[in-house]
Formats: C-alpha cells, sequence, structure tokens
C-alpha cells in the first residue's frame, strides 16, 4: 500500500492523524547515527517528508515515539523511531522550525538557481541544504563577487515580491514543451498518487503559464513557501575548471 504524503496537499500542516500499516525492529545503523535498535514505522498517511533532493528529513512525533530518520522506500516511507507506538491509531507533529527553515532554504535555492541560470547562464548541476550551510553546484567558471551581489539582490527583490509558489503535476514530455528549467527524466505519467515527477513554479499570478513566471523546474522534493530570504552568498573556490560551489543562506538561522 502506498504511503499518501501529506505533505504534497499541504505544505503547512503541522499536526496529522495516520495509521500505522506496519512495524519491525530494525537494528542500528551507525552509518545513520543510530546506535540502538529501532522500529520501522509505515503509516497509510504522512506529513513527513523524507531524506530526499538534497534536502534532510523531518523530525518528530508519532504518538509517543521519537521520529529519528524519515526514508523514501519507493511507494512507501519509512519512519525510524525510538520505540513502538502504543496504538495503532497515532496522532503527528512536525518537528516545525526544522521544516519550515528547509522550506526557506530549498525555495531560496530555487530562487537563486533561476538567477545563475536565466541573468548569468550558469545552470544548477546539485544542492545539498546541511545543518550550517546550503550549497549549489554550478557548471561554469567561478563567479564574481559582483556576480554573487547581483544574484542576491535579485532574488530578494523576487521576495520582497511575495510571489506564490504553485505546483503541477504531468508527464516528462508535457514536462519538456513547458521549458522546464531541469531535465526530467523518464517516468509515467503523475498525479498526487505517484507524485512524481513534479514541478515547481515561482509565479507572478498564479497562473502557471502566465507571463512573470520566475522558475520552472522539475522538483520531486520538499514543498516550497515563498516567505524565504537569499543572504550572505559566497562563492567558494572552484573544484575544477568548469563547475564552482556556491554557499547560501536564507530566511532566518538555519535550524531555528
Amino acid at each position: 500500500m502506498a504511503t499518501r504524503r501529506l505533505y504534497y496537499d499541504d505544505a503547512f500542516e503541522k499536526e496529522f492523524t495516520a495509521r500505522v500499516m506496519h512495524c519491525e525492529v530494525l537494528p542500528p545503523d551507525v552509518k545513520s547515527g543510530i546506535t540502538d535498535r529501532v522500529w520501522g514505522l509505515i503509516l497509510d498517511r504522512t506529513a513527513f517528508y523524507p531524506t530526499s533532493g538534497g534536502q534532510p528529513n523531518d523530525l518528530g512525533k508519532i504518538g509517543d515515539a521519537n521520529v529519528l530518520d524519515v526514508r523514501d522506500e519507493g511507494d512507501e516511507i519509512l519512519h525510524l523511531v525510538d520505540r513502538k507506538p502504543s496504538d495503532a491509531e497515532v496522532n503527528c507533529c512536525i518537528n516545525w522550525p526544522r521544516r519550515f527553515d528547509h522550506m526557506q532554504q530549498h525555495t531560496g535555492q530555487h530562487l537563486l538557481s533561476a538567477m545563475f541560470q536565466e541573468r548569468f547562464g550558469l545552470p544548477t548541476v546539485s544542492f545539498h541544504l546541511g545543518d550550517e550551510i546550503c550549497t549549489i553546484d554550478l557548471r561554469g567558471v567561478e563567479p564574481s563577487a559582483e556576480f554573487l551581489e547581483g544574484a542576491e539582490r535579485a532574488a530578494n527583490q523576487v521576495v520582497f515580491e511575495d510571489r506564490p509558489v504553485n505546483v503541477r503535476y504531468g508527464t516528462a514530455d508535457e514536462f519538456a514543451e513547458l521549458g522546464v528549467r531541469k531535465e526530467v527524466g523518464e517516468k509515467a505519467s503523475c498525479g498526487p498518487s505517484k507524485l512524481r515527477p513534479r514541478t515547481c513554479s515561482l509565479a507572478a499570478v498564479r497562473t502557471l503559464n502566465a507571463p512573470g513566471r520566475l522558475d520552472w523546474c522539475w522538483c520531486g522534493g520538499a514543498p516550497k513557501c515563498a516567505r524565504t530570504g537569499a543572504s550572505n552568498l559566497s562563492a567558494d573556490a572552484a573544484r575544477n575548471a568548469s563547475r564552482a560551489m556556491i554557499s547560501s543562506y536564507c530566511g532566518g538561522p538555519l535550524g531555528s
């Protein structure tokens, strides 16, 4: 049974109820920092986002159990918790400061990647959201300080305009015709039941194809929000002649 992913329906859902469909004891996973045995839960529905797309997983509570990790297992979402819930019907809550921080950072990445691509011709290769800093890998030469200042100003101008973030589901062919910024892999038609591929758009109005759309990009990752802000942009040394790593920081303090 596929897990219904509530975070695609409502990015701001902090609490929800669910039913435990499967529960098993799992051994420690030292590589992931889990040194004791844990319980792996599969729920019928979840608002917990799994580690994916460069973004860390959500944390929180499932009943009286603490969520230690959340993993995408294909159609199902696996929640690793520190104890077995006492009931099959559980009340769940998201660690909201962590989730909202991730939403701001990820939205900021979309904004900055759009600026790098459209204004400077530097496509984004990859993105990683860390505990202390976010990084964007660009294909191209290392940008100058003036370049970064311009990208930061342009991104924040969009933030101040408070543009909405829209999501659309479709096929790879449909997305290709729309001119998405990021290439979409070969996958079947998809809607909320499968949830991939999907695109995010930062639009001037709520109509996705209206003039003024800033970023039209395939994204199978976490929900986005318009309340963000780009700051403290800095460029690390280029790793090679054709790629540069950009460090960014958006919204409030990470982890706050």
